[in-house]
């Protein structure tokens, strides 16, 4: 009787355990990502949060795949995804920097008129919201 009591103290106490470990990874990963979007909305000047409405008002969605925006599984443009961040150049002409990305985002076809991406002329401020999102996928 004392064995099963023993055996089953041993088996609360590693659940607790494991429960434990569980809540650090995630309180880690979360604090991880909220400080990734911090430091991209400062490098931007923009606000990731507000980011998907302007996205989707734009159709940036019936081009691009965009991790968190509803319906953007676009095959045309690349992928915008974590890997953004780790990219060389944007749109293959621009070193890939913040300032470069809110032109892109506004300008392409000014900065390179063969591409397919259009000039949205969205707002500045827009741009940098969304190149704050991008940035923040990392």
């Amino acid at each position: 009787m004392r064995s099963d009591l023993a055996r089953l103290i041993g088996g609360a106490l590693a659940a607790i355990l494991l429960l434990a470990a569980i809540g650090a990874a995630a309180a880690l990963w979360i604090d991880r990502r909220d400080r990734v979007r911090h430091e991209a909305d400062v490098a931007t000047g923009g606000v990731g949060a507000r980011a998907i409405p302007i996205m989707t008002a734009n159709g940036c969605s019936a081009c691009h795949t965009i991790p968190g925006v509803p319906g953007a599984q676009g095959q045309v443009g690349p992928r915008l995804d974590g890997s953004l961040a780790g990219r060389v150049y944007i749109g293959g002409v621009l070193a890939n920097n913040p300032e470069n990305l809110i032109r892109w985002i506004r300008l392409a076809r000014e900065i390179n008129p063969h591409t397919a991406m259009p000039s949205t002329r969205i707002t500045e401020q827009q741009a940098r919201d969304i190149a704050a999102y991008l940035y923040g996928l990392r």
